[in-house]
């Protein structure tokens, strides 16, 4: 099992991906709008948004990170309340699995049934008296 260091970094790295992304579609979208030129540094698929976007999420995760010490307590604490969740083996995933499908295709077979005798009987009038 890794560190409780090692999980709170790899969530750092994967909330600043995320955020720069939708950042990076935001700066785009207001580009747009605005008519700037939305120029290319490191060929198509870099431009100024791009920049922009990382740029932002890397401010971000570095405050939350480095200098928002209640941010990053948190999710130290829940590193360490994930470790004490018993998770199931791949046998009782796969069982609970096959359980959860099994019964979703009985109920949808007794919820067709309902369905397409309620419809027989709604299309014959024999609801109206």
């Amino acid at each position: 099992m890794r560190s409780k260091g090692t999980w709170v970094f790899i969530f750092f790295v994967a909330a600043t991906a995320l955020v720069a992304t939708v950042l990076t579609l935001a700066t785009r979208e207001v580009f747009s709008f605005a008519r700037v030129h939305d120029a290319a540094l490191l060929g198509p698929s870099f431009a100024l948004s791009n920049l922009i976007g990382l740029g932002l999420a890397l401010l971000i995760a570095s405050y939350a990170a480095f200098l928002n010490k209640r941010a990053k307590d948190f999710i130290e604490q829940c590193v360490t309340e994930l470790d004490k969740v018993a998770w199931p083996t791949w046998a009782e995933t796969k069982t609970a699995t096959y359980t959860v499908v099994l019964v979703s295709l009985v109920a949808a077979v007794i919820l067709g049934f309902f369905d397409s005798i309620f419809g027989w009987l709604s299309n014959h009038d024999f609801f109206l008296g």
